[in-house]
């Protein structure tokens, strides 16, 4: 009898050990599973409205212009090329806002220059003549002109925009802003000029010996709106660019996913 009670509480201890030893593994395995399980669900949120908010905006307009642009920074000799891209995402909606946000704007895929998220500053958008940032004409723009603007973008909402910077309350919103790659390369206007005797201002890009490879780029960007109930409508756009069109053509027009 005794020897059985030594034996139970042997088994006892051996099975109160194991369980001491195995129980912070078990939670440790766990509590990996569940934040691997965080991490993921995060990762892959998509961003959604419900019917009824979705049913408030209409998308009237989806595109993206691209095109290529040089500036002087050195009289006749020295060229800088850059490439523009002109985000129209007009929104329609008669239900007034009181916020209108570009944020998440990002950028992936080039091999060349800088990146720029420009917004224009307060200024009319009755100018009959504008630069490429949609500044007053006044000449040759240079290349430190081109200044970043962040990655999140708040216009102010008014009763009917009269400027850049502004969006309108209710009807139309469709602000003015872009994507700008600086400085993918230079070229030497007078040396083309001396050796062809001609310049096309169509083979700026290849000029700048910028390879289609440098701008097969993707890009995306969210667009938030609050109405004055408190309701925000949220939508995501983005692209991807062919860069042999760009730079066979300098220009060219891309539809934005939503």
């Amino acid at each position: 009898m005794e020897k059985n009670k030594k034996r139970l509480l042997i088994i006892i201890g051996i099975i109160l050990s194991l369980c001491i030893l195995i129980l912070p593994i078990i939670l440790l395995v766990r509590g990996t599973f569940t934040i691997v399980k965080n991490v993921s669900s995060g990762s892959s949120k998509t961003i959604t409205n419900t019917e009824e908010i979705e049913k408030k905006v209409e998308v009237s307009q989806n595109i993206a212009w691209i095109s290529g642009f040089s500036t002087e920074e050195v009289k006749d000799t020295k060229e800088l090329a850059h490439v523009k891209i002109w985000v129209n995402a007009n929104l329609f909606h008669m239900d007034a806002i009181t916020s209108y946000t570009i944020k998440n704007i990002k950028v992936e895929g080039y091999k060349k220059g800088k990146v720029a998220i420009v917004k224009p500053g307060h200024i009319s958008n009755t100018l009959t003549m504008y630069d490429y940032v949609w500044g007053p004409y006044d000449g040759e723009m240079k290349s430190a002109e081109i200044k970043d603007s962040g990655k999140t973008l708040t216009f102010d909402v008014v009763d009917v925009a009269h400027y850049y910077d502004e969006v309108s309350k209710v009807g139309t919103s469709m602000p003015t802003w872009g994507i700008f790659l600086k400085e993918l390369g230079e070229y030497n206007y007078r040396k083309i000029m001396d050796n062809s005797g001609l310049f096309d201002s169509e083979k700026i890009l290849e000029y700048a010996d910028v390879q289609p490879n440098d701008l097969n780029i993707s890009f995306s960007f969210d667009v938030e709106m609050v109405f004055e109930d408190g309701t925000k409508w949220v939508k995501r756009f983005s692209a991807e660019l062919d860069g042999a069109k760009i730079v066979e053509n300098n220009s060219y027009m891309v539809d934005l996913s939503y």
